[in-house]
């Protein structure tokens, strides 16, 4: 071998021991980024196993508490219902980590707080151990040293090489029940008196509806109306009385169409005269007493003459005069602002309600109670009207406070707004009534629920004016939630009705383009399964919808066999809410009962729990 041939040996044996070493160093290197990813890729994926779980299983306890809430909600009373779902969610939280094979301890891992609106920052920080508990946070830890332990640290498929053979790893989860900015929009309409008058009887009975109205009497102090009884009567006049035992003392009861005379001697003879000018004569009847018909004519005078000697006679009149002096009327103040005593007598012999219960030409305070249901109902007229429990807008305050205390007891840190219409719409936001003074100028949404019942619960059926105009009440409701609700909360409208709406813009129609399809399509099915012609109808619908185009949840409550069911089925559905129907018709006691349940179960719908992040800011 040459010497160059030498030489260029050595330098490829050298080259080729360098290499050697070389790869060896590259293949440990190659080996520890092998191991690091192997062991990187175990953590991340066992890291966000974990945290799906913790994920689910916090949505899962926490739909444990709103579903209390809803339990709560069917008999209207809170109670314990917090307390109780404590229980139930960590043992969901618990099963629900674990069919994502993931360990927590339930007594450990799952922990509860409130979350609630701090004004000054505009956030909503949580309060962990706080109750009424609204968050729940579940956390998954593998922190035990014992790896085979089910919390056990992460054994690492490499980590030996560097003296780290196992990991700990720790996830966590929040889930919250949205507190909601609601607004009740209420419906302060003439016919929320209805069945509080005698045109209900042939939906709830005489009984029924006469025993309200003595409640009602009762209520109102009860107004003063002389001798006049509450159950209606006829009209009995007494004659002179006599000068001496020869002359007959006489009562003339009047019947419409027929008298009733009594007399202390023998009638010798009866004249009756009726409202068309004819009269007729009844000559020596005999007796003491006797009823004298008209053939069904309607009798506004009777003459009577009595006795043996001298033919004694008196006149006696069927007429706004005889009843006022017969029940001591003129020396008392008519008791409300707008009327007469003529006016209410004129009433009970006019009114077709009263000729309907077969009352037509009697009086007494049952009467008058209709008389100012019907005739004087705005707090105008009869202030004290809001004092008295006339249906069905006496369940709906009973309602009412009772959602408002289930507000209060909830503590979810809900706020609340009250909107009234009738033919108009308004916020309802001051009162000074009656020694009450209410002034929410300042937050018209408010969680001083105490000041809304305040406000409601002196009102009264016509408060302000008759007729229904439920659009431009949704409209209100609206704009007070657009306006005044915080960021971050529910916005929530709960819309009661008891009729039809009948007043909304002159002429309205639907936009151009609109298809009931798309919002009424209750089946899926690709049909319109609610649809209108009516121009006011339309109107409450297309405010309803701009309500839910503004991400506003809208509730919907029917009372009353006459409620327009397809109207407020429709907006609920359209609103993303629940309708719920009160039928009525049956008995007070039940609608009572129905209404309670109906505002308790709207109280008790809470959203639906979502995750927070970023350490309970949401």
């Amino acid at each position: 071998m040459s010497r160059s041939s030498r030489i260029s040996h050595r330098r490829s044996a050298t080259r080729r021991g360098f290499l050697t070493v070389l790869s060896a160093f590259m293949m440990v290197g190659l080996f520890a980024f092998l191991a690091f990813a192997v062991d990187t890729g175990l953590m991340v994926l066992t890291q966000t196993n974990m945290q799906n779980a913790c994920d689910a299983a916090a949505l899962a306890a926490s739909q444990e508490i709103t579903n209390a809430v809803s339990n709560a909600g069917e008999d209207g009373e809170v109670q314990d219902s917090n307390s109780i779902a404590v229980g139930a969610a960590r043992a969901m939280a618990a099963t629900v980590a674990a069919e994502n094979g993931v360990f927590i301890d339930p007594e450990v891992d799952v922990t509860f707080g409130k979350r609630s609106f701090n004004a000054s920052t505009g956030e909503w920080p949580i309060t962990w151990g706080e109750g009424p508990y609204n968050v729940v946070r579940v956390a998954a830890r593998r922190d035990a040293q014992d790896v085979t332990e089910p919390d056990g640290r992460l054994p690492l498929a490499f980590g030996w090489a560097v003296g780290m053979p196992s990991v700990e790893l720790t996830t966590s989860a929040s889930a919250f029940v949205e507190a909601r900015d609601l607004v009740m929009v209420l419906d302060f309409s003439g016919s929320m008196n209805d069945d509080s008058t005698l045109a209900a009887f042939n939906t709830l009975g005489q009984s029924a509806v006469e025993s309200n109205m003595e409640d009602i009497y009762n209520a109102l102090g009860p107004p003063n109306l002389g001798d006049m009884p509450f159950q209606p009567e006829w009209l009995t006049v007494a004659g002179a009385a006599p000068a001496n035992g020869s002359q007959p003392q006489i009562h003339v009861t009047f019947k419409r169409t027929s008298v009733d005379v009594t007399s202390t001697l023998s009638l010798s003879q009866v004249k009756l005269r009726f409202t068309n000018g004819s009269t007729q004569t009844f000559y020596n009847p005999g007796g003491t007493s006797g009823t004298f018909s008209g053939s069904g004519q309607t009798i506004d005078r009777c003459w009577v003459k009595s006795g043996d000697n001298g033919y004694y006679g008196e006149q006696f009149d069927d007429n706004a005069a005889a009843v006022r002096a017969a029940y001591g009327l003129d020396s008392i103040s008519y008791p409300y602002d707008s009327g007469s005593w003529s006016d209410f007598i004129d009433y009970c012999r006019n009114d077709s309600q009263v000729n309907y219960a077969g009352y037509r030409w009697k009086y007494g305070g049952l009467l008058f109670v209709n008389y100012l249901l019907t005739q004087k109902p705005k707090y105008s007229q009869t202030a004290d009207l809001w004092k008295t429990p006339h249906y069905p807008f006496n369940a709906m305050k009973n309602g009412a406070t009772l959602f408002c205390d289930f507000l209060e007891d909830l503590g979810f840190g809900d706020e609340l707004g009250l909107v009234s219409y009738a033919t108009t719409a308004r916020v309802e936001s001051y009162l000074n009534q009656d020694g009450a003074v209410v002034d929410l100028s300042g937050d018209l949404i408010t969680p001083v629920f105490a000041d809304i019942n305040t406000i409601q619960r002196h009102k009264q059926a016509n408060h302000y004016d008759n007729t229904t105009g439920m659009g431009y009440g949704v409209k209100e409701g609206r704009e007070l939630l657009q306006g005044h609700a915080r960021y971050g909360s529910r916005p929530t409208m709960l819309v009661m009705t008891d009729g039809l709406a009948n007043v909304g813009p002159s002429g309205f129609s639907m936009p151009g383009g609109f298809n009931w399809a798309d919002y009424t399509d209750y089946d899926g099915d690709g049909n319109a399964d609610y649809t209108t012609g009516d121009e006011q109808k339309m109107y409450a619908f297309y405010e309803a919808l701009q309500a839910a185009e503004a991400g506003i949840t809208v509730h919907t409550l029917s009372v009353g066999s006459g409620a327009d069911t397809g109207l407020m089925k429709a907006i609920a559905f359209a609103g993303g809410g629940s309708w719920i129907n009160v039928p009525g018709g049956t008995s007070i006691a039940q609608m009572e009962s129905e209404m309670l349940t109906a505002f308790g179960k709207i109280a008790a719908k809470v959203p639906p729990p979502k995750l927070v992040y970023d350490d309970g800011v949401e």
